[in-house]
């Protein structure tokens, strides 16, 4: 005769509860239960792991790779899919241009509307160069330029709530930026390799640990990649958009990563400096007459 349910369950429930309270065993069979237990709580959550990332990992379907409308991004090793009739912009080597949102590198349109900017990622040691578009968002006639700088960087900004974005308002006195300010004030050929009050911060180099595969289960030492900030997946570079990001969020992109990993590139978008009136018809007068 079967025993009850209710004494199954119960069973159950203490054959899981067993292995996260180290029993005290006495004799063999005891034991036993408790190694069963054990097994059993290790073994559960790594083949429901394992199942998620064979699903996450699985090919596409083979019509979609035929077609053409899913690709891959070789240095990122993650795969898009583009609507039906949608050419994604590629690079002159062939690689593919993004537009950064947030911690997420989005594919873009062929001939898209903006600004392309190249910008170095990847292993620290052995950077590359990828496409990254910027559409304007201000309105008044502005120009997105990339300003490289050694940390720490001395740039204070200063969080617009209504536009959702970061200002540059200071620059700390004696530091790198501080001193690129004075000589562009000096000189203006040097003006698009310093930061200036009222310049809008759009993207942001950092550097954090990116983990492997063969990482997550010891084979090999996590990798210190710089990136745009991380995307938790695998060896991703991404560039980190701070477009309609929270304080929060953007204060962490510029917090990570160390004077070691290198200089860091600021994406900034700056406005047109008005052009000079012109005086009106005989508002002039000419000295020399």
């Amino acid at each position: 005769m079967p025993p009850p349910r209710a004494a199954v369950t119960h069973s159950a429930a203490q054959l899981l509860l067993s292995a996260f309270v180290s029993p005290v065993c006495f004799n063999q069979v005891c034991q036993q239960d408790a190694d069963r237990a054990f097994l059993l709580a290790v073994a559960v959550p790594l083949l429901a792991a394992a199942a998620v990332v064979s699903y996450l990992m699985r090919s596409p379907p083979a019509e979609l790779t035929d077609s053409g409308r899913v690709f891959e991004d070789p240095s990122t090793g993650t795969r898009f899919e583009a609507p039906e009739g949608v050419v994604p912009e590629r690079d002159k080597n062939g690689e593919l241009a993004f537009r950064p949102i947030s911690y997420t590198p989005w594919p873009v349109d062929e001939g898209v509307e903006g600004e392309r900017v190249r910008l170095a990622v990847g292993p620290v040691g052995s950077r590359q160069l990828r496409t990254y578009v910027f559409a304007r968002v201000l309105p008044v006639p502005s120009d997105i330029l990339t300003v490289t700088l050694p940390r720490p960087l001395g740039v204070v900004l200063e969080y617009e709530e209504r536009f959702r974005r970061a200002t540059v308002v200071d620059l700390i006195e004696g530091t790198y930026a501080d001193q690129r300010r004075k000589k562009a004030a000096l000189n203006s050929d040097l003006v698009k390799d310093a930061v200036l009050p009222g310049d809008v911060l759009r993207a942001v180099t950092a550097t954090n640990f990116v983990y492997p595969t063969r990482a997550l289960f010891g084979a090999a030492p996590p990798e210190r990649h710089i990136h745009y900030c991380l995307r938790l997946f695998l060896i991703t570079q991404v560039v980190y958009g701070a477009d309609k990001q929270s304080w929060s969020s953007i204060c962490g992109a510029l917090k990570r990563g160390e004077a070691r990993d290198g200089d860091v590139t600021l994406v900034l978008e700056r406005r047109r400096p008005r052009p000079p009136k012109e005086p009106r018809d005989g508002s002039a007068l000419d000295i020399f007459a």
